[in-house]
């Protein structure tokens, strides 16, 4: 399985490549494609949070751009260097802006059911890159029968078009400014009734997020992003302004909520209690503590005070991420493929194969041989709140009025 994992992510950041290295396609010339190379690599270095997706083809005098992208400023400065690069060059700018217009002003939405699986193409058989909860606020960027959405994190990706309630600027907003119920309990059911016996209107997994609309008795009357009104037990769910008021950004409340996954399985995407990866564990973990991390390991290990650990990991604190994966040799650079959460006494906790206690102890029994010869380093969370990449609920962007 382990041998599969890397395998499969050897042939993802080979695919990424490709995908680059296609709009420069062609007998270009070398300053154009330095141009192309340089612009991408300042606006969209990643494309798991950015869309550069760029065809030139060049005629005479005449450099015709076919594409999209989600960053204005690439756009802007590409056509303004080729200006720069030969006055005497025509530009037919066919490089189009995202979100598409083609969506109108509705370019807002809110994730409509408890998961919504969120995959690399249009295609349920296509990749699940990541997962979205109830509630979230997302970006549309583009649709071709399913949205291309961007969620807090700034992942991109495509989703079933049922999965996310579309709004204009005013519904986004009224969605954002309106009172919250927060989801706690890991798994449970909204009711058309305020009676368990009633009829179930969806299932939930904790973080899902659903508008307050009163009390009724020990039930919590919430509504879904699409207008369905629901009940759901007040042992379940919590008001969002309460929920953020026990925010202490603590070592000891992520490592409790971590615990609360153990046992439960990896999921290749998964961001929650019905199947969690590596860094989906983390992302949710600290996400149930009001942060909001980026979605995927290397990622995450760009973010944050990177630490220098020594042999016996004694300048480690509960709630650092540790970081594994290839070590850099002088024919290769490091990559980071797994991530997980240190809490204390030379252990840590993560999803592998299931969410368990590892321990780099040789003497307990949790030892984890295989992820100490692999390990690659540290990064400390606490403290660096809105800092580069790391947001909280109240801070992101996303959960703000537009």
């Amino acid at each position: 399985m382990k041998k599969r994992c890397f395998l499969f992510l050897a042939l993802f950041s080979l695919l990424l490549l490709s995908s680059n290295s296609s709009a420069l396609a062609g007998k270009l010339p070398k300053r154009l494609k330095e141009i192309v190379e340089v612009v991408e690599q300042r606006y969209a270095p990643d494309k798991r949070t950015a869309v550069f997706d760029l065809e030139i083809k060049k005629k005479r005098k005449t450099i015709t751009l076919n594409g999209i992208t989600s960053v204005p400023e690439a756009k802007y400065e590409l056509i303004d260097q080729l200006h720069k690069l030969n006055k005497k060059y025509k530009i037919v700018d066919n490089f189009r802006l995202l979100p598409d217009s083609m969506l109108g002003d509705k370019v807002y939405g809110v994730v409509n059911l408890s998961v919504a699986n969120i995959r690399r193409k249009v295609s349920f058989a296509s990749e699940m890159m990541t997962q979205a909860l109830l509630g979230t606020p997302v970006k549309i960027l583009q649709e071709d029968e399913w949205y291309r959405i961007q969620t807090p994190d700034d992942y991109i990706s495509w989703v079933n078009s049922s999965s996310v309630y579309p709004m204009n600027k005013a519904q986004f907003n009224s969605w954002n400014a309106a009172d919250k119920i927060v989801v706690t309990s890991h798994y449970g059911f909204t009711y058309e009734e305020p009676d368990v016996n009633s009829q179930t209107v969806s299932d939930l997994v904790s973080g899902c997020i659903l508008k307050y609309e009163g009390d009724s008795g020990n039930f919590y009357k919430v509504s879904y992003p699409d207008g369905r009104i629901a009940y759901l037990s007040q042992n379940e769910g919590m008001l969002k302004t309460k929920w953020q008021n026990q925010f202490n950004y603590n070592a000891d409340n992520i490592i409790k909520t971590s615990k609360t996954f153990m046992g439960i399985p990896y999921l290749w995407g998964g961001t929650s209690a019905k199947g969690i990866d590596c860094s989906g564990f983390v992302k949710i973990t600290m996400f149930l503590n009001g942060i909001i991390l980026p979605r995927d390991a290397s990622q995450m290990a760009k973010v944050g005070e990177k630490l220098v650990v020594d042999s016996v990991f004694s300048n480690l604190k509960p709630g650092d991420l540790l970081f594994f994966g290839r070590k850099a040799t002088s024919e290769q650079s490091e990559r980071v493929i797994h991530v997980g959460i240190y809490i204390g006494n030379r252990k840590f906790i993560h999803s592998q194969g299931f969410v368990h206690i590892s321990s780099f102890n040789p003497e307990d029994k949790e030892f984890d041989e295989y992820n100490l010869n692999r390990f690659l380093g540290a990064n400390r969370i606490l403290g660096h709140l809105n800092s580069p990449g790391i947001t909280t609920i109240q801070t992101n962007p996303f959960y703000q009025l537009q």
